[in-house]
């Protein structure tokens, strides 16, 4: 354990089973919340529950598909069923595909829109009334550079929906702040991750030399910063896009 800052609290982390949400999931347990591990992936997902747990915190894994309101909806009763309270949500859970424009089909954009846009709101709509219950909540939604600077590397789905977290987040911190929740995004840079893993190569070497820290981002960088937006530490912040990019946005890009 590194501290207790979030005892009592329960966090819902969607996303998991891998990747940068993995790494948030394992920081915010380890700073004392029990943590609703979310997502499809049941074998993976009961993979980070272990990792938890064997660091000395509390966890467990729900399934969910995001994409579908009523599995949605069933998960959150789930958590809050099983331990009477919710504070923290963070969507995580995305996908990513590559077709640019021209080629896209309806059925690849709606797909993508509808987990990376769509699964947000169906999240922060089904975790608001057990926020209520809770007496407020703290939200943090992952978005993307992409979503910042138009990126191409992904897709016009991918950058579409990231823009619209974004959105969604700032009228969340608007529409919920008389509420006590707060909202707030974190856009990160390019990470080590099952989503980017099959990217173009050559798209990740052209966004590693615009980045001044000359790496990419590790599930650690982006877990401290939603850390910092769960903590007591930013009761006075909300509404805001927080780029963990390593200095990217200095060149304008």
């Amino acid at each position: 354990m590194k501290s207790q800052r979030l005892k009592g609290d329960v966090a819902v982390v969607t996303g998991a089973a891998s990747g940068l949400d993995r790494g948030i999931a394992l920081e915010l347990a380890l700073n004392g919340a029990t943590v609703a591990c979310m997502d499809m992936d049941d074998a993976n997902n009961a993979e980070t529950v272990k990792m938890i747990t064997d660091a000395g915190g509390n966890a467990f894994a729900v399934h969910v598909n995001i994409g579908d309101t009523a599995s949605v909806d069933a998960a959150f009763k789930e958590v809050f069923d099983k331990t009477g309270r919710l504070d923290i949500l963070v969507n995580g859970a995305a996908v990513s595909r590559y077709t640019q424009l021209p080629e896209c089909t309806d059925e690849e954009w709606n797909f993508v829109i509808n987990i990376n846009l769509s699964g947000v709101f169906r999240c922060i709509r089904a975790a608001h009334p057990y926020f209520i219950k809770s007496g407020g909540g703290r939200i943090v939604n992952i978005s993307s550079t992409s979503g910042r600077s138009g990126g191409t590397w992904s897709g016009a789905h991918y950058t579409a929906a990231k823009a619209g977290v974004i959105g969604l987040t700032k009228y969340c911190a608007n529409y919920f702040c008389k509420q006590n929740i707060r909202a707030n995004a974190i856009c990160p840079g390019p990470a080590d991750t099952p989503l980017t893993a099959t990217a173009d190569p050559k798209s990740i070497e052209k966004m590693l030399a615009a980045i001044p820290m000359g790496r990419k981002a590790t599930p650690e960088d982006i877990a401290g910063a939603v850390m910092f937006l769960v903590s007591e530490e930013s009761n006075y912040v909300t509404g805001i896009t927080v780029d963990v990019t390593g200095g990217r946005y200095m060149y304008n890009n």
